[in-house]
C-alpha cells in the first residue's frame, strides 16, 4: 500500500541497515543507490532523505582486493568482472593470500570468503567448471566451499553477452563432508546431484618429471588411480564439473573413461599432431590458389569441403611452388604424407583418412603416424556416436553456443587400445566407407549410412556397452546432431 506511515519507514530503515554494497566504478554505486531508492518510492509512494543517506553510507566505492573488509556478512550476492584484468599490484596480493588470480571473477569468489558468509550467491562464466588451466581454482574452492546449487543459464538471458554464464550459490565448508551439488537448468528443471561434492571420478599428474607429460602441447597424465600409471607419483582431483549430463548419461561417461585410455592420444606416442595454415602461411597458400583441380595439391575449406568420412575439394594449387620453410612441419609432411584429418571447429570432431595431398586451414587438424591402420581405427573412433555423444557432455557445458576441440582435449578422448583383429577390421570397414563415399561425390544414402552403423556397433562392442547404454548414446546424438538424425532415422 502507498503509505509512509511510520512502521513503514522504520521497517525500511532496518532493511537498508542491513544492506551494503561494494563497487569500484563511482557510477554502478550510484545506480545501485538509485535503483533502491526508486523500489521504494514505485512500493511506497515516497522518498526518505533518513533512507537515502543509510544508503549512501553503505553502498559505496571500494576495491576489496586492495582494501580489505573487516566486517562479516549474512549473504553475499555478486556479479563479478570477468577476464585476466586485474593489475599487478592486485595479482601479487592475491599471490600472497595464496588465491588465484589468472581470472578476476575466480578471486572474488574465493575472496569473499573473508567476509564469513552463510551464503555466497554469484553469476560467473562456466570456464572455471571443466578447464585444467583452472585446477587449481577447482582445488581451492572444493576445498574450502560446499557448492550447493550451480543454475545454468547459458547464454539467452544476456543476448549481448560473448560468455555463457552460469549461478552458482555456496556456503564455507566448516567441515570434511560435503553437501549435496545440484546442478539445474534454469530456472528449476534438476538435471543432476553430486553427492558430498564428488564431481569427477578422475585425477590428474602434475609431476613435472612425469615422462608422458607435456607441458608445451599442454598434456597431463589423467588416470582414476591414486598414483600415476607412468612415474608412480601422487595424483591430485582433476574436479571437472559437468552440468550437462544426467545422472544416468553421468554413469555412462564414467564407464567409458574407465574401460579406455584418456592418454592413448599421448604426445610421446604421437607427436606429429599440427593444425592447418594461418597467417604468412595461408596467405601464401590463397595467393597460388585456383579453382580447379589441376594443381598438385588440394585446398580444403573446413566448413564448405569437409565431412563425416568425405573431402570435396574445391580448389588447388602447387604446393611445390611454396617455400616448404614457410608452411607448418618439414617437406610439407602434414599435406603430403600419409594422415587422419581431423575438423575442430566444433565440440564433435570429424575426420577423414587420406593419402592424397591436402592442404587446410587452422580449422583442421592433421595427424601423422607410422601405422596408417592405427589412423584409419582412430578415423572410425572420431567420428562414431560413442566420441561424438562424449563430447557433448564430458568435455563441453556450453547450451547455446559453440566452442572448438582443442589439441588437449582431442589427446584426451577416450581411446580403447585396439588389438590387431580390431585394428584390421575397423581399417577394411574405413576405407570401404571412404571409398564409396567418393564413388557419390560424398552424398550419403542407406548404403552409407548401413556402413557408418556397423562401424558404430563394433565400437560400442570394443567399449562392451550394453544394449541400453548403446539406446541412450544413440537417441542422444539423433536428438541433438543432425547428420545422426539422419543416420539412425530408421
Amino acid at each position: 500500500h502507498k503509505t509512509n506511515s511510520t512502521d513503514i519507514v522504520n521497517e525500511l530503515i532496518k532493511l537498508v541497515k542491513n544492506i551494503y554494497g561494494f563497487d569500484i566504478n563511482e557510477i554502478a554505486v550510484k545506480l545501485s543507490i538509485l535503483k533502491i531508492i526508486k523500489w521504494i518510492f514505485e512500493k511506497f509512494g515516497f522518498i526518505s532523505s533518513k533512507i537515502n543517506k543509510i544508503l549512501i553510507k553503505n553502498i559505496r566505492k571500494k576495491n576489496i582486493i586492495i582494501d580489505p573488509i573487516d566486517s562479516k556478512y549474512d549473504l553475499v550476492v555478486g556479479n563479478p568482472p570477468y577476464g585476466n584484468i586485474l593489475s599487478e599490484k592486485e595479482k601479487q596480493i592475491l599471490k600472497t593470500q595464496n588465491i588465484f588470480n589468472k581470472d578476476i571473477y575466480c578471486a572474488f569468489i574465493l575472496k569473499v570468503l573473508e567476509f564469513n558468509p552463510r551464503l555466497v550467491s554469484f553469476l560467473v562464466p562456466k570456464s572455471f567448471l571443466l578447464r585444467e588451466s583452472y585446477l587449481s581454482f577447482r582445488t581451492q574452492l572444493l576445498s574450502n566451499t560446499n557448492i550447493l546449487r550451480i543454475y545454468d543459464i547459458g547464454s539467452n538471458q544476456f543476448r549481448a553477452a560473448t560468455n555463457e554464464v552460469a549461478v552458482i550459490i555456496y556456503e564455507k565448508k566448516y567441515d570434511e563432508m560435503g553437501k549435496p551439488l545440484k546442478v539445474f537448468d534454469y530456472p528449476d528443471e534438476s538435471i543432476i546431484t553430486y553427492d558430498n561434492q564428488q564431481v569427477d571420478c578422475l585425477k590428474i599428474c602434475l609431476n613435472k618429471d612425469c615422462l608422458l607429460i607435456n607441458r608445451a602441447k599442454k598434456f597431463s597424465v589423467y588416470t582414476s588411480e591414486n598414483k600415476c600409471p607412468i612415474c608412480k607419483k601422487e595424483t591430485i582431483d582433476l574436479n571437472r564439473i559437468r552440468i550437462k549430463p544426467s545422472e544416468e548419461i553421468f554413469r555412462l561417461i564414467n564407464k567409458i573413461e574407465d574401460i579406455s585410455n584418456l592418454n592413448f592420444l599421448n604426445v610421446r606416442d604421437f607427436p606429429q599432431m599440427k593444425r592447418g595454415e594461418e597467417d604468412i602461411g595461408l596467405r601464401e597458400v590463397k595467393k597460388k590458389l585456383t579453382k580447379n583441380l589441376q594443381g598438385s595439391c588440394y585446398f580444403v575449406d573446413a566448413k564448405q569441403d569437409f565431412q563425416y568420412y568425405h573431402l570435396n575439394p574445391r580448389q588447388s594449387f602447387n604446393i611445390e611452388e611454396i617455400d616448404d620453410s614457410i608452411l607448418k612441419g618439414k617437406n610439407y609432411e602434414y599435406y603430403i604424407k600419409s594422415k587422419l584429418l581431423i575438423k575442430h571447429n566444433n565440440i564433435v570432431p570429424e575426420a577423414i583418412y587420406s593419402e592424397d595431398q591436402y592442404c587446410f586451414t587452422s580449422s583442421i587438424y592433421s595427424l601423422l603416424n607410422p601405422d596408417l591402420k592405427m589412423l584409419k581405427f582412430l578415423c572410425a573412433i572420431m567420428n562414431s556416436a560413442l566420441i561424438q555423444f562424449y563430447c557433448i557432455y564430458a568435455i563441453n557445458n556450453q547450451k547455446n553456443t559453440t566452442i572448438n576441440l582443442n589439441q588437449y582435449m582431442i589427446r584426451h578422448l577416450p581411446v580403447k587400445k585396439p588389438n590387431k583383429i580390431v585394428k584390421n577390421i575397423m581399417s577394411v570397414l574405413v576405407d570401404s566407407i571412404i571409398a564409396y563415399l567418393q564413388t557419390r561425390n560424398g552424398t550419403y544414402d542407406n548404403k552409407a549410412y548401413n556402413m557408418f552403423r556397423e562401424i558404430d556397433q563394433k565400437i560400442f562392442d570394443l567399449y562392451k556397452l550394453n544394449k541400453f547404454e548403446r539406446k541412450l548414446i544413440i537417441e542422444d546424438v539423433r536428438k541433438n546432431i543432425s547428420f545422426f538424425s539422419k543416420v539412425y532415422s530408421n
